[in-house]
């Protein structure tokens, strides 16, 4: 048994990621996750054709490992603002790639450039994301209703990632054209793109009430 004090003892332990007693919060496993989610997104968006063989791997890696981090966070009580921070702006900015490479409506892309933009800043100036549970309104609340299980949040997802994600699959396995649609497509596209602009502008006033 150790004689040293228990600080001292401490530091004698070998470097182990899933502890989060004796190094950095941001060397914590999650955080690290969150590291390579940003490296595989950005190798994704340098790519000439943001559709490609090797594209579409990066950003496919980049979207897994975004059910990683949450969960290794919570199993090894890694849970930290900055992880918090840093999988939300990896999300909001994979959000806007997709959508930046996929439509042909301006509207679209405008409205998810104010989106992208208005939830970064929140982060900045707040130091956390979106939380409605003192601000919700009537907008927010039928989003989020049954932890966002349910048609207008499921819209609100096709126009932000679904959608998007659906062109670049059949662009990279058939050729068709990133921006080509259908006019089903287009129409659950368009009914998402008035849920999330709704969305936006009710977070945003909601941010304004707190």
């Amino acid at each position: 048994i150790s004689t040293l004090p228990h600080t001292a003892a401490d530091k004698t332990k070998p470097f182990n990621l899933h502890d989060n007693k004796h190094k950095p919060f941001w060397l914590y496993l999650p955080n690290l996750i969150g590291y390579v989610r940003y490296l595989t997104l950005l190798l994704a968006m340098v790519e000439e054709d943001p559709a490609g063989d090797f594209a579409m791997k990066m950003l496919a890696l980049s979207l897994f490992l975004d059910y990683l981090d949450g969960p290794a966070a919570r199993r090894f009580d890694m849970c930290t603002q900055f992880g918090d921070l840093l999988d939300h702006f990896c999300d909001h900015i994979t959000i806007m790639w997709c959508v930046h490479v996929t439509t042909a409506s301006a509207v679209n892309w405008w409205v998810n450039l104010v989106t992208t933009a208005a939830t970064l800043l929140y982060m900045v100036a707040t130091g956390h994301y979106f939380k409605h549970n003192s601000t919700s309104n009537v907008v927010t609340a039928t989003v989020e209703a049954n932890n966002y299980f349910n048609m207008p949040s499921i819209l609100w997802n096709a126009n932000t990632c679904v959608v998007p994600l659906v062109k670049m699959s059949y662009h990279a396995s058939y050729g068709i054209g990133l921006k080509d649609s259908t006019p089903l497509l287009d129409v659950v596209n368009y009914m998402g793109l008035l849920v999330t602009a709704a969305y936006t502008v009710a977070c945003v006033h909601g941010a304004t009430q707190q």
